[in-house]
C-alpha cells in the first residue's frame, strides 16, 4: 500500500475517533457545571482529587426558632459566667468553635466502614460558614485528609453529636495510616452534646437522636431531607456514576446536621444558663444534678431548693428533689439537713430504698447512732424490690452487727 494510500486510511480513523473526544471534552464541561452548581469545585493532592464544597449564611439567617446571630449571642454568654461547666466555652473565641460531623459508609468499626464526607460549621464576623470535603473514591484519602486538616488547622474546639465515641476515633485513626502525606492532626478540645442532650431530656423525649431534638427543642423540620439511613446508598450510586446530581442530596442532609449542632448548643446553653425563666421542672432537677456532679454546690443547692418550693404535691419528683438537694448536704459536710431531706424523700415509694441506705450511712458514719444505723438499714432490706438492692440491705445490716 502506498504512503499516500496509508495517509488516507488514518485520516478515516482519526475523523472517527475525534467524535467522542469532542463528546468527552463535552461531558467534563457539563459535569464542571453540575459541581459549580453545588458550590463545589475539586482539588487535587497527591494526583487525587477531593470535592469542597462552601455555603456562607448571613447571621440573620433564621433558623428553627432563631437567627445565627442570636445563637452566636447565645453563645457569647458563656463569658459572663464564673461557675465552671463541661459544656463552658469561656476560654475558647467563638470563631475557633469547629461544629463538626462526618457521613460514613456504615455505623460499624469494620475495615469495610468508610468516612466519605467529613465537615463543619465555623462563625466568622458576619456569616456562619459550612464546609465539606466529599471523598469522590476509596483510593483519594489523602486528598481528602489533607484539604480538611489544612482548613481546620486553626481552629481549637470541636464541637459534635456523639462524636467522640464515633466520628473523631474514626478519624483518628484513618490519619494515623495517612500520618506521612497529610498535616498533623491538631490536638481539638471536645464539647460532645449528645451526653448533654442525654443528661436534660432522656426522661422527656422517646429519643434524643438529632432528628428528634431538632423537632422538639429547636424548631427544626426535614420535611424533604435524605433519610440517614439512605445517604451511604446515595454515596454509594455517587462512586460509581460520578454524577454530582447523586450526591447533592448528601450534601443538604450533612450541611442541617452541623448546622443544627450550632443551635442544639445554644439552646443546651440557655438552658444551663438561663435556668430560671427557661427551664422545666425535670429539666431543673437534671440541671441540678448535673451541677452537683461537677463539683457546684451552691448552684445545685440553689436549683433542688427551687424545685422543691415550686413543686406542690409530694410526689416522685419533689421525692428525686429532696433526695439530691440531701446528697448535696452531706457532700457540704450538713449532716442536719441532709437527714431531714432524706427522710422527706423516704416518703415516697420510688425512693424509699435510697433514703433508707443513705439515713443508714449517715447515722452509722457522722452520728455515730447505730441502733438508728440498723433501723434504717432494716427499713432499706423491707424496701428493697430486686436482688441487688436486697444484698446491698444485707450488707449494711451485717456490718453494724459487727459493731
Amino acid at each position: 500500500m502506498s504512503l499516500k494510500a496509508k495517509l488516507k486510511r488514518m485520516e478515516v480513523h482519526m475523523k472517527q475517533e475525534t467524535k467522542p473526544v469532542i463528546e468527552q471534552h463535552e461531558a467534563n464541561h457539563s459535569t464542571s457545571k453540575s459541581w459549580a452548581s453545588l458550590a463545589t469545585v475539586a482539588h487535587t493532592f497527591d494526583e487525587h482529587v477531593c470535592y469542597i464544597r462552601e455555603v456562607r449564611h448571613s447571621l440573620d439567617t433564621q433558623y428553627g426558632f432563631k437567627t445565627f446571630r442570636t445563637y452566636r449571642d447565645d453563645l457569647m454568654q458563656w463569658d459572663n459566667q464564673s461557675f465552671s461547666h463541661p459544656l463552658s466555652r469561656r476560654s475558647v473565641p467563638i470563631n475557633k468553635l469547629i461544629f463538626f460531623d462526618t457521613e460514613t459508609t456504615g455505623l460499624s468499626a469494620g475495615a469495610g466502614t468508610q468516612m466519605f464526607l467529613l465537615g463543619f460549621a465555623c462563625f466568622e464576623e458576619h456569616e456562619v460558614v459550612v464546609r465539606q470535603y466529599l471523598l469522590p473514591s476509596p483510593d483519594a484519602e489523602s486528598a481528602l485528609y489533607h484539604f480538611f486538616l489544612k482548613d481546620v488547622g486553626q481552629l481549637e474546639h470541636l464541637v459534635s453529636f456523639n462524636g467522640k465515641a464515633f466520628d473523631w476515633p474514626r478519624l483518628k485513626t484513618r490519619h494515623a495510616y495517612l500520618r506521612e502525606t497529610v498535616p498533623q492532626l491538631p490536638q481539638f478540645g471536645h464539647f460532645d452534646l449528645l451526653h448533654s442532650a442525654r443528661r436534660l431530656w432522656k426522661n422527656e423525649l422517646p429519643s434524643c437522636k438529632l432528628s428528634i431534638l431538632e423537632e422538639e427543642k429547636l424548631g427544626i423540620r426535614r420535611d424533604e431531607d435524605t433519610p440517614s439511613h439512605l445517604v451511604p446508598l446515595f454515596y454509594f450510586d455517587f462512586v460509581r456514576e460520578q454524577d454530582p446530581a447523586l450526591i447533592a442530596s448528601v450534601f443538604e442532609h450533612h450541611e442541617q446536621d452541623v448546622l443544627s449542632l450550632i443551635a442544639l448548643y445554644a439552646q443546651i446553653t440557655e438552658t444551663v444558663i438561663k435556668w430560671e425563666e427557661r427551664t422545666s421542672l425535670n429539666e431543673r432537677l437534671e440541671l441540678a444534678k448535673w451541677h452537683q456532679l461537677n463539683g457546684e454546690l451552691e448552684m445545685a443547692t440553689t436549683m433542688l431548693t427551687s424545685s422543691i418550693h415550686h413543686l406542690q404535691e409530694q410526689g416522685s419528683a419533689k421525692a428525686e428533689a429532696y433526695f439530691y438537694r440531701g446528697y448535696v448536704f452531706k457532700k457540704k459536710k450538713l449532716y442536719k439537713q441532709a437527714i431531714e431531706d432524706f427522710k422527706e424523700a423516704l416518703k415516697v415509694d420510688t425512693f424509699r430504698f435510697k433514703s433508707a441506705i443513705e439515713l443508714a450511712l449517715m447515722y452509722e458514719h457522722y452520728l455515730k447512732d447505730f441502733t438508728k444505723a440498723c433501723t434504717y438499714a432494716n427499713q432499706a432490706l423491707s424496701f428493697a424490690t430486686v436482688e441487688k438492692e436486697r444484698l446491698q440491705a444485707l450488707k449494711r445490716i451485717h456490718r453494724l452487727k459487727r459493731k
